[in-house]
C-alpha cells in the first residue's frame, strides 16, 4: 500500500526544477521593464531539465540533452532579439543569459544535484535583484579600490593555492600558506573597514569592524584598529572602543565553542564570560560616550588595501607563533595551563576546542580544562596588547590598561566561582 503512495523519482525532479525557475522567473516577472522572460517561461524551461535527461537516459540518447541545450540557446536569442527590437537604447543580455543558466539547472536537477542547483538559484536571484546596487558601486568605485581588490583576487586564488603547506621552519610550525591566510584576514578587514567607513562614518565604521572583525581574528582586527590610530590621532578612541568590542566578540566566540562542545564548561564558565563581556562593554561604552568620537577622520587612504601594514602584521604574527611554540616546549612540564596560555597566544579558539575534546575524553575535570578556556583568552589578550605596542604605541595609553583590566576580572571571577 505505501510503495503504490510513493512519489515518483521523475515527479520530485520536475516539481523541484520548476520551483527553481520559478524562483528566478519571480525576480525577473518583478519589474514590467524587465519582463522578456517571466514566471512561466523560466518555471516551464527549468521544468524540461529532468523530463530531457530522464528521456535520454531511457532512450539511450545523449544528443536530446544537446537539442534541449539548443533550443534554450534559441530562446535565449530570441529574447535578446525582442528586447533590441522594442528598446534599441539599452540592449542587456542579462535575461537571455539568464535563459541559458536556467535551462542548465534544469539539468542538474536531472541528474540529482538538488543541492548544488537550488544553491546557484538562489546566488543567481540574489544578483538579479541587486541590479541596480551593483551598478551604483561600480559607477563609485574607483582606480584604487579596483586595483586593490585585483590584488587581493590575486593573493586568494595565485599565490595560496601555489604556496606549500609543509613548515619552513626548524621547529616545523611556520607555514607560509598558514602566513598568508593571515595577511588575506588582515586585508580583508582593512577594506570591510574602509567600506563600513565610507558606508557608516568614521567611528561608527571602526566600531562595526571591531564587532564583526572580532567574532572571525581578534588579532588581526586588533592590528588594522591600531593601523588606523597610526594614521590619525582623531582616531585614538573610536579605534580602542573597536578594538574593545573585538575582545567582546572574540570571549563569547570561544566560550560558545567550549560550551557546544561540552556543555559540562558552562557551569564555571558562564561567571568569568559575563564579567569579562561586562567590563568590555562598559570601558568601550565608557569610550564612545566619553572620548572624541567623531564622523569623519582626518586620514587620506590613498588605498584601501595596505600589502606594507599586512606584512608588517604577518611579522608579528610569526613572531607570536614561535614564542607560543617554544613556550610549549619549555613549559609543557608546567601542565595543562602553561600549554593553554602559550597555545592562546596564536589561536585562542583553537584552546577551546582542545579543552574540550580533553574534558571529553575524561582524564581532567571541569575546572581544569574551564582554566584552559579562560588562559587561551588571556593570552589572546595579551597578544594584542603586544600587537598594538608594536604597531601604534600612542593607542597603548588607552587600551593597555582596558585590556588587562578584562584579561584579570575574567581570572578574579574564575577563582572566586
Amino acid at each position: 500500500m505505501l510503495d503504490a503512495l510513493a512519489v515518483p523519482d521523475l515527479l520530485i525532479r520536475v516539481l523541484v526544477a520548476i520551483a527553481t525557475g520559478g524562483l528566478i522567473g519571480l525576480e525577473r516577472e518583478r519589474l514590467p521593464r524587465r519582463k522578456y522572460a517571466g514566471l512561466r517561461t523560466m518555471a516551464f524551461l527549468c521544468g524540461a531539465g529532468p523530463i530531457v535527461v530522464y528521456v535520454g537516459d531511457r532512450a539511450g540518447q545523449a544528443a536530446v540533452v544537446g537539442v534541449y541545450l539548443a533550443l534554450a540557446a534559441v530562446i535565449a536569442v530570441l529574447v535578446a532579439y525582442i528586447r533590441f527590437s522594442l528598446d534599441h537604447a539599452n540592449v542587456g543580455l542579462t535575461t537571455s543569459v539568464t535563459v541559458f543558466i536556467v535551462a542548465l539547472l534544469g539539468l542538474l536537477v536531472g541528474y540529482g544535484a538538488f543541492f548544488e542547483s537550488t544553491s546557484i538559484a538562489i546566488l543567481l536571484v540574489a544578483l538579479l535583484a541587486e541590479r541596480d546596487r551593483l551598478h551604483r558601486y561600480v559607477g563609485a568605485i574607483s582606480d584604487h579600490e579596483l586595483l586593490d581588490s585585483l590584488k587581493l583576487a590575486a593573493l586568494v586564488f595565485i599565490l595560496y593555492p601555489v604556496l606549500p603547506a609543509e613548515p619552513v621552519d626548524p621547529y616545523g610550525v611556520v607555514s607560509l600558506r598558514e602566513v598568508l591566510l593571515f595577511t588575506i584576514f588582515v586585508l580583508a578587514i582593512q577594506f570591510a573597514s574602509y567600506v563600513s567607513m565610507r558606508q557608516f562614518g568614521g567611528s561608527r565604521g571602526l566600531a562595526l569592524t571591531g564587532l564583526l572583525a572580532g567574532g572571525a581574528n581578534s588579532f588581526a582586527a586588533a592590528g588594522v584598529l591600531a593601523r588606523f590610530a597610526t594614521q590619525s590621532a582623531d582616531a585614538d578612541d573610536a579605534a580602542s572602543a573597536a578594538v574593545l568590542l573585538a575582545t567582546t566578540t572574540m570571549i563569547v566566540r570561544n566560550v560558545g565553542i567550549a560550551v557546544v562542545l561540552a556543555v559540562g564548561m558552562l557551569r564555571t564558565l558562564w561567571l568569568p564570560t559575563v564579567a569579562m563581556v561586562t567590563v568590555a562593554l562598559a570601558l568601550a561604552g565608557y569610550r564612545w560616550c566619553f572620548g572624541d568620537i567623531r564622523d569623519d577622520f582626518d586620514i587620506d587612504f590613498g588605498s584601501p588595501l595596505s600589502l606594507a601594514a599586512a606584512a608588517k602584521f604577518a611579522v608579528a604574527y610569526v613572531a607570536i607563533l614561535l614564542v607560543s611554540v617554544l613556550s610549549q616546549e619549555f613549559l609543557s612540564d608546567f601542565g595543562l595551563y602553561a600549554t593553554a596560555f602559550a597555545g592562546g597566544l596564536v589561536s585562542s579558539a583553537a584552546v577551546s576546542v582542545t579543552a574540550a575534546t580533553v574534558l571529553t575524553g575524561g582524564s581532567v575535570g571541569v575546572d581544569r580544562v574551564a582554566g584552559m578556556v579562560l588562559l587561551g583568552i588571556v593570552a589572546s589578550v595579551t597578544s594584542k596588547i603586544a600587537l598594538i605596542e608594536f604597531v601604534s604605541s600612542r593607542l597603548r595609553s588607552k587600551i593597555a590598561g582596558p585590556l588587562a583590566a578584562v584579561a584579570a576580572v575574567g581570572i578574579l571571577a574564575f577563582v572566586a566561582l
